[in-house]
């Protein structure tokens, strides 16, 4: 009987460590889980996409092509590579042609009551306000949530050929010393035939090439917006190498059809067999004098983009990579889209003073002028691909332009285009086809 009673014994305390081991081992699985940063996309899709898969948009359907066969969202580029949750992929999706718009922003703020790691106090009106309730969040990212803009800038370099006198900052933050850009998030596609340059000021380029600028930008987005540790060679090859294989454009339009049939060469899968390039665009020359009204008009709209304006002007100018439309010398320009007179009432205002004439000017972002110090180079931007622009408004740099009627409206207003009614509307039809 004592024997019975002593292996009862025996039994229920080993059962008791087994027990305490397996609750040990589970709240040690939930530390390690709530302590390591969960990767966050904000897209709907999940694990792959289908090549061509039609994706909506105001303008139709934008799709991505790959010749991988479908697009696998699992890689580096999804993954949570520093302490704040946030991935490439939180502000580069495939719905809105890899970039991300207000609306987006706006859902991911409802469903989360901006919790979402999208919403981060690096991209703030200012870095120190109140977060601590939604309507507080709410105000404190009123500018991701109304323009889609992200906070950038830093001090102003040193030994420039000009210098920061005064500010005007209607959130409070940026002053003489600490330069506030907000920026729009570039889309991360079709770089094979694209410039150079990979973002808005050049800010990542190293001279060695594109790659090696993706690769620097990458490395800099990793240690600074994703607030994580410098990654591995291989981390950051996995994420370029993502990012060199994505085909977007705009695939269909309603009243229109496909952008690639009946010889026209839109949509992403002709995009991905054309060659970097200098020259007009000829996606929709089969098209001229169509029986179908909105082919045709894309097509004039085509023509308009390509010819030298009235005003003397072209287009094509800039945005000279054929079929693609980012600038083939990686030249950046100043369409004063950081003028003082396309400012809104949101956006900071600089008076910058040139050190050796006393000239001024004002802007609201510097530009390649605060990368390089030139005076010359103030207000200066990149020219981005233009394809698969229905899916990506607002425009510019700083979203200024809410509609791609807005977007011409701009170059007639600030930069002398002269356009007729008809010609007017034939360039947006293009716009929205590509």
């Amino acid at each position: 009987m004592k024997r019975d009673s002593s292996r009862s014994l025996s039994y229920w305390i080993r059962a008791a460590i087994a027990v305490v081991a397996l609750l040990g081992l589970a709240w040690g699985l939930a530390y390690y889980l709530r302590s390591k940063p969960v990767a966050s996309t904000s897209s709907k899709f999940q694990n792959s996409i289908p090549s061509n898969h039609p994706m909506p948009n105001a303008g139709g359907e934008a799709a991505t092509f790959t010749t991988k066969g479908s697009v696998n969202l699992t890689g580096e580029f999804f993954q949570a590579q520093g302490t704040n949750g946030q991935s490439c992929a939180t502000c580069h999706i495939p719905e809105e042609a890899w970039s991300i718009t207000p609306g987006t922003l706006q859902r991911l703020f409802d469903e989360t009551d901006g919790t979402h790691p999208v919403f981060n106090l690096l991209d703030a009106n200012k870095p120190d306000m109140d977060i601590s309730t939604a309507k507080a969040r709410r105000d404190a990212y009123s500018m991701l949530l109304t323009r889609g803009v992200f906070r950038r800038g830093g001090a102003p370099r040193l030994n420039s050929e000009w210098e920061l006198i005064t500010v005007d900052d209607p959130h409070g933050f940026a002053n003489v010393n600490q330069l506030v850009h907000w920026r729009r998030s570039m889309p991360t596609i079709n770089f094979p035939v694209g410039s150079a340059t990979v973002n808005w000021d050049a800010g990542s380029n190293v001279g060695k090439g594109q790659r090696a600028a993706l690769a620097n930008l990458t490395n800099r987005l990793v240690t600074g917006a994703l607030q994580g540790q410098p990654p591995t060679a291989e981390v950051v090859d996995d994420i370029v190498g993502f990012e060199e294989s994505l085909w977007t454009a705009q695939v269909t339009m309603p009243g229109v059809g496909r952008l690639d049939s009946d010889g026209a060469r839109g949509g992403p899968q002709a995009l991905s067999t054309m060659s970097k390039v200098e020259g007009r665009f000829d996606l929709f020359d089969a098209w001229i004098g169509d029986a179908n009204a909105k082919r045709a008009q894309i097509a004039r709209g085509q023509e308009v983009f390509n010819s030298i304006n009235v005003s003397h002007l072209s287009c094509i100018v800039c945005h000279n990579s054929a079929n693609n439309g980012t600038n083939i010398n990686n030249t950046l320009f100043d369409i004063n889209t950081a003028s003082a007179e396309a400012r809104t009432p949101d956006l900071p205002l600089y008076t910058f003073r040139n050190k050796q004439t006393g000239k001024t000017r004002q802007l609201t972002d510097a530009g390649l002028g605060n990368i390089t110090g030139r005076w010359d180079d103030l207000g200066r931007f990149k020219t981005p691909t233009l394809r698969a622009l229905a899916a990506r408004a607002p425009y510019f740099h700083n979203g200024i332009s809410a509609t791609l009627e807005d977007v011409v409206s701009h170059y007639e207003k600030r930069f002398g285009f002269i356009f007729t009614d008809e010609e007017r509307a034939d360039l947006v039809a293009f716009l929205n086809a590509l």
